[in-house]
C-alpha cells in the first residue's frame, strides 16, 4: 500500500514538471526568487512580482502588472500581481534593450533604453511612477546629446542640448521654458548715454 503511494507521488511530480516545461516555452516562474520570464516573438522579459501588501493606488500614476502570461500597464490601477523589482527586456538576439526597476508597479531609479547595436539611447530618473531627476539622450555614436531635469513629470531647471560644437541652453520652470525678460534702462539714463555718444563740436 505504501509503494502504491510512493508511485503516484513520484508519476504526480513527473506530470507536473512535464506541464511545467510545456509552459515555460512561454513563460517562466520561481516560486521562490518571484521571478518571471515571458518569451514574445520579438523580445524576453525578466521581471520579479515580489509578494505587495495593500496600496493605496494614484489615478494619474501607471502601474506595471503580470497577468495571463503577460506583462501590462494600466494608469490608476491594476488586475494581477504588481511588478516589484529588477526589470529587464531584450530584443530577439538576447542584445539588451530596457534596464530599470519598480517598486510596487511603479517605475522607480534610473531605468535606460538601447537600440539594436547595443548603443545607449537614453535614460531617466524616475521615482515612484513619475519622471523625477535628471536624465540624457544620446546620438547614434553614443555622445549625449541633450541633458537636463524633471520634477513631477514636468520639465525644471536647465536643459542643455548638443550640436556640433555648440551648446544650447533653456531653462524650463514647472515645464515651460522661462523666457528671459530684457534689462529696460531708464529714459533719463538713455538720455546721458546718447550725449556721451555725441561727438563734441570742433
Amino acid at each position: 500500500m505504501i509503494r502504491q503511494y510512493i508511485r503516484i507521488f513520484l508519476l504526480s511530480l513527473f506530470f507536473v514538471g512535464s506541464v511545467g516545461v510545456a509552459v515555460g516555452q512561454k513563460y517562466e516562474k520561481d516560486y521562490l526568487t518571484h521571478k518571471i520570464i515571458v518569451n514574445e516573438e520579438d523580445r524576453t522579459i525578466v521581471a520579479y512580482v515580489k509578494p505587495v501588501k495593500q496600496i493605496s493606488l494614484d489615478t494619474d500614476k501607471r502601474y506595471y502588472w503580470f497577468s495571463n502570461d503577460r506583462i501590462k500597464s494600466t494608469q490608476g490601477g491594476f488586475s494581477g500581481k504588481l511588478l516589484n523589482g529588477r526589470y529587464e527586456e531584450f530584443y530577439a538576439d538576447k542584445n539588451l534593450k530596457e534596464k530599470g526597476s519598480l517598486d510596487k508597479g511603479l517605475k522607480s531609479g534610473v531605468w535606460k533604453r538601447w537600440d539594436e547595436k547595443g548603443k545607449l539611447k537614453d535614460d531617466y530618473t524616475w521615482n515612484l511612477g513619475r519622471m523625477d531627476g535628471i536624465y540624457h539622450k544620446y546620438d547614434s555614436v553614443g555622445k549625449v546629446l541633450e541633458t537636463g531635469k524633471y520634477k513631477n513629470d514636468l520639465l525644471n531647471g536647465k536643459q542643455y542640448t548638443y550640436a556640433g560644437t555648440g551648446v544650447k541652453e533653456l531653462r524650463y520652470k514647472d515645464g515651460k521654458v522661462v523666457v528671459r525678460k530684457k534689462l529696460r534702462i531708464p529714459r533719463f539714463m538713455g538720455k546721458l548715454f546718447d550725449k556721451k555718444k555725441k561727438p563734441k563740436a570742433a
